[in-house]
């Protein structure tokens, strides 16, 4: 799924379980870490959450300082507009509640100096009605 192009650049790709890998590609000046992220959905228990978010916050920590990081994927979150998550999430959002999920990501945002660059800037409305959040940070 990579272009021949970029292929060069790969450093690793590391596959962490079914929910969770990482792509590492050697830039000019920081090298570009992706991470794909399939969060648990709204009706799975806090447990399994739980453990998503510790899985993701372990390889979030083996990731070197000066490397750019963007977290992709299925969050499975709404985010509202309350004055609490403004400051991650800016005010580009359809929902005016934050769910559960959406609070787990705002979390782990806030926790990682990260920012939801899908509600952060105005956006096309189908990238937040299908729950799609990116984070990215530097």
């Amino acid at each position: 799924m990579i272009r021949n192009k970029i292929k060069k650049n790969i450093l690793s790709f590391e596959p962490y379980n079914e929910r969770l890998c990482k792509l590492r590609i050697k830039g000019r000046f920081n090298n570009l870490i992706t991470i794909n992220a399939h969060a648990p959905t709204e009706e799975k228990t806090d447990e399994e959450k739980e453990k998503f978010y510790e899985d993701l916050q372990t390889i979030h920590n083996k990731i070197p300082k000066h490397d750019i990081v963007i977290i992709l994927g299925d969050r499975t979150a709404k985010i509202g507009k309350e004055d609490v998550y403004q400051n991650v999430a800016g005010k580009h959002t359809l929902h005016e509640i934050t769910n559960r999920n959406g609070e787990w990501v705002c979390e782990y945002a806030i926790a990682n100096n990260m920012k939801i660059i899908s509600t952060y800037h105005q956006q096309k409305e189908y990238i937040e009605e299908h729950g799609y959040h990116q984070m990215a940070t530097r």
